[in-house]
C-alpha cells in the first residue's frame, strides 16, 4: 500500500470515527446542528481560491444562515515512522487561519507522533494535537483549556467538542502498565526496606529520604506550594524526567505526609517506565465510589495507577511483617486476651480498647490514622458486630416510616 491509500484510510478512519460519535449524540449538542465534511473546501482571501481540508466540523445553531463555529482537522499519516515536523504543524496553522466567518479551530491527528518544535508552537497557538498509535489509542496532547480562564458556560461549543475530543477519542491505555496484585505490591515493597533497614524497625523519615537520594539518585523538593489540576489542589507528585519528587509544602508537618510520599514513591517504584505524559495523563477520569461495593472502581488504567500507588504507600509505611507483631504486642500489653484479632461492638470497653490500639500505631509508624484503620481493614484484622435489632423495630420501620 502506498502512502497515499495509507494517508486516505487514516483519514477515512478518523472521519468515520467523528461521524458515528456525532450520529449518537456524544457530540453534546443536537447532530442536526454539527456536519461533518471530508475534503471540502473554504474559502482563502490571501489564496483567492478555496483551501481543501481533510475533514471539517461545522457547527449550525436553530435557524442560522451558516456556521458559526468551524473545526479544521488535519490527518497526518506516517508510515516511515518519522515524527510530523514542526513545518507541517505551522503550514497547517497558516492554511485554517486564513479562512474566515466565525469562529475557526484548528486540530491535527497523527498516528506518529509530533517533533517537540510542533508542540511547543502549537501550545502558543492554542491548537490541538492528538496522536495515535497502534492500538488506536488517542492521546491528546494540547487542547485550548487554560488554567486561568473563567469557568466557560456549560454549553460553550469549545468547551464540549473538547470533552467530547477527550471522551470518545482520549487515551484509553497506558503502555507497559501490569496489573498488581495488592499482594504483588507488598512483595514488591519488602526488598525496598530491606535494604534500608533490614526491616528491625519503622522508617525515620530523614534517614530513610537521604537513603533513597542515595540508593536511588532520588531528588525531593517540600518547598513549593503546587498547583491545582482539573479543579483539584495536588499534594504531590513525582517527575519522571527530573527524577524527582515534589511534595506541597502544606503537608509537610502533617500526618499525612507519609502516606503522600509514599504514594509518589509507589510511582517511581512501579511506574517509571510507562509511556504516558502528564498532559495525557489528566485526561482520564478519576474513579468514581461505587456503594455497592463500598470501593472506588477501577475503570480505566489511572484508576489502576493511583490504587496501585496508594496500596505501595501503606506497604511501605505499615509492613505487614512489623504492622501485626506491634499491634498484638500492644493489645496484649493491655490486657486483651485475644490480641491479634479485633472484636468491635457496641461496648464501650472494646470501642476504647480499639481507639488505643489507633492511637498507638499511628503514633509508632508516624502516619494517620486513617491509614492505620485502612491497613487493619485491608488485612482482615477487625470484625465489626453489630447488635441484633429487635423485630418489633424492623416491622415498624417496615412499614411505618
Amino acid at each position: 500500500m502506498n502512502t497515499v491509500k495509507i494517508g486516505d484510510k487514516f483519514e477515512a478512519k478518523s472521519y468515520d470515527l467523528i461521524q458515528k460519535a456525532i450520529e449518537n449524540d456524544e457530540l453534546g449538542i443536537s447532530k442536526s446542528s454539527a456536519v461533518v465534511y471530508k475534503q471540502k473546501g473554504y474559502y482563502s482571501k490571501d489564496r483567492e481560491k478555496e483551501i481543501i481540508f481533510d475533514l471539517a466540523i461545522e457547527i449550525w445553531p436553530k435557524n442560522a444562515k451558516r456556521y458559526t463555529l468551524l473545526y479544521l482537522i488535519e490527518c497526518k499519516s506516517s508510515p516511515s515512522g518519522h515524527n510530523v515536523p514542526v513545518d507541517d504543524v505551522e503550514e497547517f496553522h497558516t492554511k485554517f487561519n486564513q479562512v474566515s466567518g466565525g469562529a475557526v479551530k484548528g486540530v491535527m491527528i497523527t498516528d506518529n507522533k509530533f517533533q517537540s518544535g510542533g508542540l511547543t508552537f502549537a501550545k502558543n497557538k492554542r491548537m490541538m494535537l492528538i496522536e495515535v498509535d497502534k492500538e488506536d489509542n488517542h492521546s491528546i496532547l494540547l487542547h485550548r483549556t487554560e488554567k486561568n480562564e473563567k469557568k466557560e458556560e456549560k454549553n460553550n461549543p469549545d468547551k464540549i467538542f473538547f470533552n467530547f475530543i477527550k471522551k470518545t477519542l482520549g487515551l484509553k491505555k497506558v503502555k507497559g502498565l501490569k496489573k498488581l496484585t495488592a499482594e504483588k505490591i507488598e512483595n514488591l515493597a519488602l526488598p525496598i526496606l530491606q535494604k534500608y533497614n533490614d526491616l528491625r524497625f519503622c522508617i525515620n523519615i530523614d534517614s530513610f529520604i537521604k537513603h533513597l537520594e542515595y540508593e536511588y539518585d532520588l531528588k525531593f523538593d517540600f518547598t513549593q506550594h503546587l498547583e491545582t489540576v482539573n479543579g483539584k489542589k495536588i499534594s504531590g507528585f513525582f517527575d519522571l524526567k527530573a527524577k524527582k519528587i515534589f511534595i506541597d509544602k502544606s503537608v509537610l508537618e502533617t500526618e499525612k505526609f507519609r502516606f503522600v510520599l509514599g504514594h509518589e514513591l509507589g510511582h517511581f517504584f512501579l511506574h517509571s517506565k510507562l509511556k504516558v505524559n502528564q498532559e495525557q495523563y489528566n485526561d482520564f477520569q478519576d474513579s468514581e465510589y461505587n456503594f455497592f461495593t463500598d470501593r472506588h472502581d477501577l475503570v480505566n488504567d489511572r484508576n489502576w495507577i493511583e490504587w496501585q500507588a496508594n496500596k505501595f504507600a501503606i506497604a511501605l509505611f505499615l509492613p505487614k511483617i512489623l504492622f501485626i507483631p506491634h499491634l498484638t504486642a500492644f493489645r496484649s500489653s493491655i490486657g486483651i486476651s485475644r490480641p491479634y484479632h479485633i472484636y468491635l461492638d457496641e461496648q464501650r470497653i472494646n470501642q476504647k480498647d480499639y481507639y488505643k490500639t489507633i492511637d498507638y500505631l499511628s503514633e509508632y509508624f508516624g502516619i494517620s490514622k486513617t491509614s492505620i484503620k485502612y491497613r487493619i481493614e485491608e488485612l482482615n484484622l477487625i470484625t465489626h458486630i453489630k447488635p441484633k435489632e429487635d423485630l418489633r423495630n424492623v416491622i415498624r420501620r417496615a412499614f411505618y416510616e
